[in-house]
């Protein structure tokens, strides 16, 4: 029991991690630790509750492991894959900007079970650059610099899924997050 306890207090120290493998033919470019902090902006998302107004982004919303490669894209420019822990099974992909920027987008899916308690229709956005402690630029070869970091903001923007229940939150709106990234 002695040697299982400081292994435990270690594991339950380190981020949530994705232990997901970059696919076949892409190049790893890091494990990311993602820290998620609302940011409450006009737009936002507010449930009208019985108990009051109530925020749909989260202050501390909390840390998701996930994993970054380098592709190719069809186009034969670079193409960045990322993978987060429990948003789907698949990559989300993005061209990589001559800036080192990126623009992850999302397809429409219905959200049910919201704190809204109306259905939703959600359009998820990621924005934001690879960090690498000076001006991004492409090696000579083709490849990255050393990535140090994420920085994102993340956005689900909310609307009207079409009739049902009384919606507690004014629609269109949206809940969007700062994201920063550290690896580990």
């Amino acid at each position: 029991m002695r040697l299982l306890l400081p292994f435990l207090v270690v594991l339950a120290a380190c981020p949530e991690q994705s232990g997901l493998q970059c696919p076949a033919n892409t190049n790893l470019i890091g494990q990311y630790a993602l820290t998620f902090s609302a940011n409450h902006d006009a737009g936002e998302c507010i449930a009208q509750t019985d108990a009051g107004p109530v925020p749909l982004a989260l202050d501390d919303a909390g840390v998701k492991g996930s994993t970054l490669c380098l592709a190719t894209a069809a186009d034969g420019g670079p193409q960045l894959q990322l993978f987060v822990v429990g948003k789907g099974s698949g990559p989300r992909t993005s061209g990589l900007l001559a800036d080192g920027g990126f623009h992850f987008a999302s397809d429409s899916v219905l959200g049910q079970g919201t704190a809204c308690v109306c259905d939703v229709n959600i359009a998820e956005t990621f924005d934001g650059y690879l960090l690498t402690g000076a001006p991004f630029a492409l090696r000579p070869d083709g490849g990255l610099p050393t990535v140090t970091g994420v920085s994102a903001t993340l956005k689900d923007q909310l609307t009207d899924a079409g009739p049902g229940t009384d919606c507690l939150c004014a629609l269109p709106c949206s809940v969007t997050y700062s994201i920063a990234g550290a690896p580990f």
